[in-house]
């Protein structure tokens, strides 16, 4: 599934992704929001533990400036 926006996530599966992004555990969301996120590709188990993937990050964090990883060029140049 591609294309996943916070939108399609209820309150309780969007605050179960940014558990995931705070910390790393499986016993603090339910399984079925587990199974969900994991379709969605927003979070992925990794070695027994669960993690977001870029895209779980991204929606996790919607407020977060899109350019603020972008390198920065002199203008006087």
């Amino acid at each position: 599934m591609g294309n996943v926006r916070r939108e399609d996530l209820t309150a309780e599966e969007f605050a179960s992704l940014k558990e995931i992004g705070n910390k790393v555990s499986r016993d603090s969301i339910p399984d079925e929001h587990q199974k969900r996120l994991i379709e969605l590709r927003l979070i992925k188990d990794e070695f027994g533990h669960l993690r977001q993937t870029p895209h779980g990050i991204v929606i996790a964090s919607p407020d977060r400036d899109r350019l603020a990883g972008m390198p920065r060029w002199r203008r006087d140049r």
